[in-house]
C-alpha cells in the first residue's frame, strides 16, 4: 500500500512526497528534508532543480487526490457519495439529505461546516472541505463502521483547490450562488466557475469510473438556470414550479411538493420559507438515487434541525431568541424577511477579519433596512482591528436605528435586556461556532451560551 503526504514531517520510507505551495508554507522548501526521511518518489508544482523531483504543474494536486483514494483503497468507489455546492444553504442541506438516507435505511455520514458525523461519532474539521487525504481517510473509516452513504459540502475553494478531486460521485447538487470570498476569487464568474466543477469536470470523471451520477440545479436561481443551459445532464429542481400551498410559521414549515410528477403533503420543523430550497434539494438527490418520494417526505417530519442555524433558545421572557450562521449579505437578508411580521426585530451580527471586506457595508445595510434595532458587535476579527471592521459595516448604513458594542458578550446582553415580551433577537454571524479568532488567540465563546445566560436559563 502506498504512503501519500503533503508534510515533510509525515514522510515515511517509500513515501510519495507532492510539494505543494500552500497559504502559510511552500512546499517545495522541505523537498530535501523529505528526501532525506526516505521518500521514494517527490512531485511538484514547479521546477526547483532538485534531481529526480517529476514536476506536474498545476496537475499536482489532482494527481495528489488520485493517490490520496489509492492510498485508502478507493472507498467512495463502494459509497453512494453526495456533493452539494453553492453560497447558502449547503450545511441544512446535507443535514436534510443524511437524515432522509438514514430513516430510508442507508447509513449516511456526513462532512461541512460544521464538522463530521456518523453513528453519533464526531471529528472537527478547520475548513468546509478539507484536504484530499483526510478526506480519503475519513471516507474509508465510516465506511468501515458501516456507512453506505456520505453527503459532502463542496466548497469553492476545495473545487478550485483540487481538494475533493478524485471522489467517485453518485449526486451533486447546486443551490445558489451570490457574492462571498470575493477575497479568494476574483470575480463572481471565477467564483461560479469553481462550484459549477462539480456538476461538469467532477461528474464526467465518476462517469469515466462507470458510475451513474445525478446532478441537480435549482433553476430559480440565475446560475443554476445557466449550468441547466448549459448542459444536458443537469436535473433542475424549482421551488416556484414544485411547491405550493406552502405555510410557514413557529412550528416549522407545511406545503404540497410535486416529486415524479405527483403532489404531496410535507411538513417539516425548520423556521422560515427560504428553507424550501434546501428542502426540495435534499428531496431531489434523495429521490434521484433511489429513495421513495413518500419515504423521503415522511422524514422530513421528525428532522431535529441543524444546529446555530435559526436555532431558538427557550427562555421564561417571552422573547423569541434566534441563533443563526448568516454571515453574508443574501443569508442574513433571507434570514430577517422570513422573520418579518407584528414583532420588533433585534439584530446582533459583526463581520470576519481577514475576508471579504466589501460586504460589510452591504450587511450594515440589510441589517438596519429590515431589523427595528441593531447593535453592531466583533465577530472574529483575526488580524484586524475589531474597530476598522465596525466602520467599514456602518459605511452602509442609511438610517440611525443602530449603535456599536464591540464586546459581543455585551452586545448579546444589550440586545436581550432592551428587547421585550414577543421581540424578536436574533444574533447572526456565528452559529454553532464556540470560539472566536482575536489576533492570534482562539477564545472560547458561544452565542448561544452567552444568549442562554443574558436570559437566566
Amino acid at each position: 500500500m502506498i504512503h501519500v503526504t503533503a508534510n515533510s514531517k509525515e514522510v515515511l520510507p517509500g513515501s510519495v512526497f507532492f510539494a505543494l505551495k500552500g497559504t502559510k508554507h511552500d512546499g517545495h522548501q522541505f523537498i530535501r528534508e523529505a528526501l532525506d526521511r526516505g521518500a521514494s518518489k517527490v512531485f511538484s508544482e514547479r521546477d526547483t532543480g532538485i534531481p529526480g523531483v517529476e514536476v506536474l504543474g498545476g496537475g499536482a494536486r489532482k494527481r495528489l487526490a488520485e493517490m490520496a483514494g489509492e492510498m485508502a483503497g478507493h472507498p467512495t468507489h463502494a459509497l453512494k457519495m453526495i456533493g452539494v455546492t453553492g453560497t447558502s444553504g449547503k450545511t441544512t442541506t446535507t443535514y436534510l439529505i443524511q437524515h432522509i438516507l438514514s430513516k430510508a435505511g442507508i447509513p449516511c455520514a456526513r462532512l461541512g461546516t460544521n464538522g463530521g458525523e456518523f453513528k453519533g461519532h464526531s471529528v472537527p474539521t478547520e475548513n468546509t472541505t478539507p484536504d484530499a487525504i483526510t478526506l480519503q481517510n475519513w471516507f474509508a473509516k465510516v465506511r468501515e463502521m458501516g456507512a453506505k452513504a456520505v453527503v459532502l459540502e463542496a466548497s469553492s475553494h476545495s473545487l478550485h483547490q483540487d481538494r475533493c478531486w478524485g471522489i467517485a460521485w453518485d449526486s451533486v447538487c447546486f443551490l445558489n450562488l451570490s457574492r462571498e470570498h470575493m477575497d479568494y476569487h476574483p470575480t463572481l464568474d471565477h467564483y461560479f466557475e469553481a462550484k459549477a466543477l462539480l456538476l461538469t469536470t467532477h461528474a464526467d470523471f465518476s462517469r469515466g469510473l462507470g458510475k451513474t451520477v445525478h446532478a441537480h440545479a435549482h433553476q430559480d436561481s440565475g446560475f443554476g438556470k445557466r449550468l441547466v443551459s448549459e448542459s444536458r445532464d443537469i436535473m433542475p429542481f424549482s421551488v416556484s414550479d414544485q411547491v405550493r400551498n406552502l405555510e410557514a410559521g413557529a412550528f416549522g414549515l407545511r406545503f404540497e411538493v410535486r416529486l415524479d410528477g405527483a403532489w404531496r403533503s410535507a411538513e417539516c420543523p425548520l423556521f422560515g420559507a427560504f428553507q424550501t430550497e434546501n428542502v426540495l434539494a435534499a428531496l431531489s438527490v434523495c429521490t434521484g438515487i433511489g429513495v421513495a418520494p413518500e419515504i423521503a417526505c415522511t422524514a422530513l417530519a421528525s428532522f431535529p434541525g441543524v444546529p446555530g442555524r435559526m436555532e431558538f433558545i427557550s427562555n421564561a421572557k417571552g422573547l423569541m431568541v434566534f441563533v443563526d450562521y448568516a454571515h453574508k449579505p443574501e443569508a442574513l437578508e433571507k434570514v430577517l424577511n422570513a422573520i418579518q411580521g407584528e414583532a420588533r426585530i433585534f439584530t446582533v451580527f459583526g463581520c470576519g477579519g481577514d475576508r471579504d471586506r466589501s460586504k460589510r457595508p452591504v450587511m450594515g445595510e440589510i441589517a438596519t433596512r429590515l431589523s427595528h434595532h441593531v447593535i453592531l458587535t466583533s465577530d472574529n476579527p483575526r488580524s484586524e482591528d475589531p474597530l476598522r471592521i465596525l466602520d467599514e459595516i456602518e459605511a452602509g448604513i442609511k438610517k440611525s436605528n443602530y449603535e456599536v458594542v464591540p464586546d459581543r458578550r455585551a452586545a448579546i446582553e444589550k440586545a436581550i435586556q432592551i428587547a421585550s415580551c414577543g421581540d424578536i433577537v436574533l444574533i447572526a454571524g456565528k452559529g454553532h461556532e464556540d470560539y472566536q479568532l482575536v489576533g492570534r488567540e482562539k477564545r472560547h465563546f458561544d452565542d448561544r451560551e452567552e444568549a442562554r445566560r443574558a436570559l437566566g436559563v
